[in-house]
């Protein structure tokens, strides 16, 4: 029997077969040696009962052929489209000597039959997955021409930048919307999905160098990220410019939705996170924020009331000062939760002090711009940015330290405490959010 993520996969596939033809280019065999369709067969949505009670051996989009699938032409108009309708992405190519070099490294990214099929169910299923993604690879591929990068590398950060998300397929869409509450399980499907990607580059034999791309586009230079903790110099370049990319492309999709300058506050608010020389080149995507008005943001005018924002700088600092209070004299471990938390809250204080924000003060935060909506969405931006923050630290304690509960030091039950008091809040935040 499959998990629900390869039958949501399994699902999907055959749903695709109802819109374009797909025929199996090989047998379909269970894991345990049933075989399941003969080579040469047109699929249709029917085939899910006999596919989605079982595990498949080899993966199925390596066992398929789509016609009418994504490729290099298509790919590249795409990107010509987003470069000619996106204006932060039409500043970005404009700092270009010669903006064709962006369509020349996409024309030269090899799709490999596995690839095509799974670019193709995108394209059907998932739209915004495969507009991401060509976004993503035009900005990877932006920094690496600053950067001076070979042809050869500039195509590999392309490859990468198309492919990193591929796993996403196999996860249910209603997971990506803002606001949806995961439970535990459901979360590691999405802290595994790098893995995923990374395998299945792998099997469709692409190089390890863009597969080990693709596998730490979440790590962040100051081991926050995800699913190493990789610092500095362990991510390698490449990812360095693939995981700011990837952020870089998701608020800006989120800007483009709903006019909150998203990229700009997330910059801003994890510096710490990413290389200086990318965050320089990248200032180009939202140095229009400074100059736009507010009659474009599209946001509830009940979402960024001042009561609402008292409300989010109250709960911030009092994560930040519950910190201090419990911690008091404590030591802290190297490389421990107590020590991960720490210095998470400390870059997150001080990248909020460097945004203008006085958390001791909040009336006087607001006074002055009681009746701007523009700069009280920003503020609710930030605001926001800094409380998705702390959720983070919170999962990433459990993630990483699955059984910190369990630790009865001073220190430890400091964790403890502090933890159990932030999920409670977090969850009365995002209570009063919806």
């Amino acid at each position: 029997m499959q998990d629900n993520n390869e039958e949501y996969y399994t699902r999907s596939v055959t749903e695709l077969a109802d819109l374009v033809p797909v025929t199996t280019c090989q047998e379909v065999f269970s894991t345990t040696g049933i075989k399941l369709v003969n080579r040469g067969v047109r699929l249709d949505s029917s085939f899910f009962e006999r596919l989605g009670r079982h595990k498949i051996m080899p993966p199925l989009e390596q066992c398929l052929l789509v016609e009418q699938g994504v490729d290099n032409a298509e790919l590249v108009t795409l990107a010509q489209q987003l470069l000619e309708n996106d204006p932060p992405l039409s500043r970005m190519v404009k700092l270009l000597p010669n903006a064709a070099e962006l369509f020349e490294v996409l024309q030269a990214v090899q799709l490999s039959t596995p690839v095509i099929f799974l670019l193709t169910l995108a394209r059907e299923r998932r739209p915004r997955l495969l507009t991401h993604s060509v976004t993503v690879a035009l900005i990877s591929t932006y920094l690496g021409i600053r950067l001076s990068l070979p042809r050869a590398q500039l195509i590999e950060l392309a490859s990468a930048g198309l492919f990193h998300d591929l796993s996403e397929l196999r996860i249910d869409v209603r997971l990506f919307d803002e606001g949806t509450i995961a439970t535990a399980a459901e979360r590691e499907q999405m802290y595994t999905h790098p893995a995923t990607s990374q395998r299945m580059l792998l099997n469709a034999q692409y190089s390890v160098e863009i597969a080990s791309t693709v596998m730490r586009h979440h790590e962040c230079v100051d081991g926050s990220g995800y699913p190493f903790g990789l610092m500095g110099i362990e991510m390698g370049r490449p990812a360095k410019i693939l995981s700011i990319a990837e952020v870089a492309g998701t608020k800006l999709e989120q800007e483009a939705m709903d006019g909150v300058p998203r990229l700009e506050v997330a910059l801003k608010l994890n510096m710490q996170k990413y290389d200086p020389a990318l965050l320089a080149y990248l200032s180009v995507l939202y140095e229009h924020t400074a100059e736009a008005g507010g009659d474009n943001l599209h946001i509830s005018p009940s979402r960024v009331s001042v009561p609402h924002i008292h409300t989010q700088m109250h709960n911030i600092d009092l994560v930040l000062q519950f910190w201090k209070r419990l911690l008091g004299e404590h030591a802290i471990r190297p490389r421990s939760p107590s020590a991960y938390i720490h210095q998470r809250l400390s870059s997150l204080a001080q990248a909020s002090r460097e945004a203008g924000v006085d958390l001791s003060d909040k009336v006087g935060m607001t006074d002055a711009i009681e009746d701007d909506k523009k700069c009280l969405a920003e503020l609710n931006q930030i605001n926001r940015e800094t409380l998705s923050q702390i959720s983070e630290i919170v999962f990433e304690v459990q993630r990483r330290w699955p059984t910190y509960q369990s630790d009865m030091t001073p220190v430890g039950k400091v964790v403890s405490g502090w933890m159990e008091h932030i999920q409670s809040l977090l969850h009365k935040q995002r209570y009063k959010n919806d």
